[in-house]
C-alpha cells in the first residue's frame, strides 16, 4: 500500500491497485433531494491507499464493510425536521355535551409542527472489482469498475405533535381532551409503521477512471453511472420505511481526483516524509424518478485528504462536502407533494491504515461524522476496507 524506506525502489512497492479508481468510484450508498440523501456517500472515500505510489495493470478488488448510524434528518435550518400536522386548517363541528348535544359553530383546531426523531443503524457491504488496462492511452491506463452494495437497515421514528390550540377558544375539555388523543393517536400509527427493518442488493455504480501517474503526482478523471438495481418501494420514503435502493432514476457523476506526495525521497529527517495530499472533485445528476415523479437537483462534491506513512502504518484525516446547486422538482398529480430544499452537508474523519506485509493487500480504517447540514441526514459512520490486488 505505502512505504516510507528510502532504500526500496518505485518497481517494488506494492498495494498497487489504484487508490484515485477507488476513490472516484467507491460510494458506500448510505446521502434535499429525495427522502433527505442523494446518491453520494456519506463517508470519505479517501484513505492510507491514496499514498500508494504505483499502479499494478490487471484485475482488482476491494471489500468494505460499513456500520452507520442516522442519528436524525436536519431541517432547512440546520435544526431538527419537523412536520406540520394534518388538522391544521381543517374546520370542525363540534357537540358541546353541557347543553344537551348542542352543536357548537365551526371551531379551527391548530397543531404546532411535531417534532421527528429518526433514528437508523445500516450495515453495509460494498463488493467492487475491475479491471485496469495493461495499454497505455495518452500516457494514463483507463479502469473499468462495478460496486455493489449489500445493505441491511433498522430504523426507529418517532413524531411528537404539542397540544392543539382552539379558535375560537370556546372547546369544552372533553372534546379538546379527544382532539388531542386523536393527533397523539394517529402520530403513534405513523412512527410504528415507518419502525422496522429492510434488507437487499442497493444500487450499482458502474465506472470507468483514466489514471495517469508521474514522479510525484497521480491524476484520475472518469465517470460513474449509478444503475437502480436496489430494492425499492415507493410508498416508501425517509419518513415511512427504509429502502435499500433510492429509486427508479439513474445518477451520472463525473469527477476528477489527485495525489501529490511531498517528499518523494522519503527521507525520514525531513517533516513532510511519508506525507501525501489528496483532493476530489465530482459533479452528479440525476434523472426523474419515474416511480415517484420526484427528481432531486444537481449536486457537486468536494473532498480532501492528507496521510503521513510510516513504514508499513500510515494514519491521516479527510474532509468533505456535498451540496445540492439546483432546486428538487416534481411532474406528479399531487399538489400536496413537498419539494424538499437544496441537500447541504460536510463531514470528516480520521482513517488509520496498514500495508499486510508480503501481500498485495491492505486495510483501512476510518471514523466519519457529518455536521452542518441542511435539509440531509446526519450520520456517523465506522468503515473497514480491504484492498486486494490479483
Amino acid at each position: 500500500m505505502f512505504t516510507s524506506q528510502r532504500s526500496k525502489p518505485l518497481s517494488t512497492l506494492v498495494m498497487t491497485t489504484l487508490p484515485l479508481v477507488a476513490a472516484l468510484a467507491a460510494s458506500f450508498n448510505a446521502s434535499a433531494a429525495e427522502s433527505y440523501k442523494l446518491r453520494q456517500s456519506p463517508v470519505g472515500s479517501f484513505g492510507g491507499d491514496i499514498a500508494t505510489p504505483a499502479d499494478k495493470p490487471g484485475f482488482f478488488g476491494t471489500v468494505s464493510l460499513t456500520q452507520l448510524t442516522i442519528e436524525g434528518i436536519k431541517g432547512p435550518d440546520g435544526g431538527g425536521l419537523t412536520k406540520a400536522s394534518p388538522l391544521n386548517s381543517t374546520p370542525l363541528r363540534l357537540v358541546d355535551p353541557r347543553f344537551n348535544g348542542t352543536p357548537l359553530a365551526n371551531v379551527q383546531a391548530s397543531v404546532a409542527p411535531g417534532s421527528v426523531a429518526l433514528t437508523q443503524d445500516q450495515t453495509q457491504i460494498n463488493i467492487a472489482g475491475g479491471y485496469l488496462t495493461e495499454t497505455t492511452y495518452g500516457d494514463g491506463r483507463i479502469a473499468f469498475v462495478a460496486n455493489v452494495p449489500l445493505v441491511k437497515q433498522s430504523r426507529t421514528l418517532l413524531v411528537t405533535y404539542p397540544d392543539a390550540t382552539f379558535s375560537p377558544n370556546v372547546v369544552p375539555a372533553a372534546n379538546a381532551a379527544m382532539i388531542n388523543n386523536a393527533v397523539k393517536a394517529g402520530a403513534a400509527a405513523a412512527s410504528a409503521t415507518a419502525t422496522g427493518d429492510a434488507a437487499g442488493i442497493g444500487d450499482t455504480e458502474l465506472s470507468a477512471v483514466w489514471v495517469r501517474h508521474t514522479d510525484r503526482v497521480k491524476v484520475a478523471a472518469g465517470v460513474s453511472v449509478f444503475v437502480p438495481t436496489g430494492k425499492y418501494d415507493v410508498a416508501r420514503d425517509a419518513l415511512t420505511q427504509a429502502n435499500p435502493g433510492f429509486g427508479n432514476f439513474y445518477t451520472v457523476r463525473p469527477g476528477v481526483a489527485f495525489t501529490y506526495n511531498l517528499n518523494p525521497n522519503y527521507s525520514h529527517q525531513d517533516w513532510d516524509a511519508g506525507v501525501t495530499i489528496a483532493g476530489r472533485f465530482a459533479y452528479g445528476f440525476n434523472t426523474e424518478n419515474k416511480d415517484s415523479k420526484y427528481k432531486s437537483g444537481n449536486y457537486i462534491y468536494a473532498e480532501g485528504a492528507v496521510v503521513k506513512v510510516m513504514g508499513d502504518t500510515a494514519i491521516g484525516f479527510n474532509l468533505f462536502s456535498t451540496q445540492q446547486i439546483t432546486d428538487d422538482s416534481y411532474s406528479g398529480a399531487d399538489l400536496t407533494k413537498t419539494i424538499n430544499g437544496r441537500y447541504k452537508t460536510m463531514g470528516g474523519g480520521p482513517f488509520v491504515s496498514y500495508k499486510i506485509p508480503g501481500q498485495d493487500m491492505g486495510l483501512n480504517f476510518q471514523i466519519n461524522r457529518n455536521f452542518s447540514g441542511r435539509n440531509a441526514i446526519d450520520v456517523t459512520s465506522y468503515q473497514l476496507r480491504l484492498i486486494k490486488a490479483f
